[in-house]
């Protein structure tokens, strides 16, 4: 199994090219593949595109991120001066250093260079709090389960295959923090439930299988 996680993903090839050249340049290493997202078991909407995905190690997500915001910083000093960034308000400014996720790196280095030049204090010390306080935010498990929890039950008891996805999805499904760590994503009570819609359904799929089996002689 490898042991390079998803960093960033991209629309096509051409984008990931600075990306790639950084990592290059700096001797870290990597991996490409192409994704196409997954039905999610949850049965939450997912965009059907196919992504270029760049993974690499965890250990090494940190030293990138470092990496692209001091590129993205040389760039931001030559920024046009119709950047859409410019009309952003400073609270609007602060959210983009608080989810530097959810933002290039160019964006978060220039976000960070107009709240400098008025007047804010933005120092890599408070760069990095926020950026702990997103980890932290981003690490804490999903809401409790209720309604797909009693749906798996009832699921499992009628023997639908549906209850494997569902109990599998909460026992087992993960996410990736921005420095590479994955987390589980939902409480430990809904992947308690998880398990045994699981094993639940994995009972009733059988005996009804049986069952069908059987009526068929």
């Amino acid at each position: 199994m490898s042991d390079y996680q998803s960093y960033q993903r991209f629309a096509s090839v051409e984008a990931a090219q600075p990306l790639l050249q950084l990592l290059h340049e700096h001797d870290i290493p990597y991996e490409t593949v192409f994704d196409q997202p997954r039905i999610d078991p949850s049965f939450a909407f997912n965009p059907t595109s196919t992504y270029f995905v760049v993974q690499l190690r965890p250990e090494d997500f940190e030293r990138a991120h470092a990496l692209e915001l001091a590129a993205s910083d040389e760039l931001t000093a030559s920024a046009p001066a119709d950047h859409y960034l410019f009309n952003f308000t400073d609270d609007e400014l602060l959210d983009i250093l608080l989810k530097p996720d959810e933002w290039n790196s160019f964006d978060v280095a220039l976000a960070r260079r107009i709240l400098r030049q008025r007047g804010h204090d933005v120092s890599p010390a408070l760069t990095e709090r926020l950026r702990q306080q997103r980890i932290q935010d981003l690490a804490q498990p999903e809401p409790r389960q209720k309604a797909w929890v009693i749906f798996g039950y009832v699921t499992a008891l009628l023997g639908g295959i549906i209850a494997l996805f569902i109990g599998w999805h909460l026992y087992s499904h993960k996410k990736q923090l921005p420095d590479g760590r994955q987390v589980y994503g939902f409480l430990p009570q809904d992947r308690a439930h998880g398990l045994r819609i699981l094993a639940l359904g994995a009972v009733g799929f059988l005996l009804v299988l049986a069952w069908r089996f059987y009526a068929g002689q």
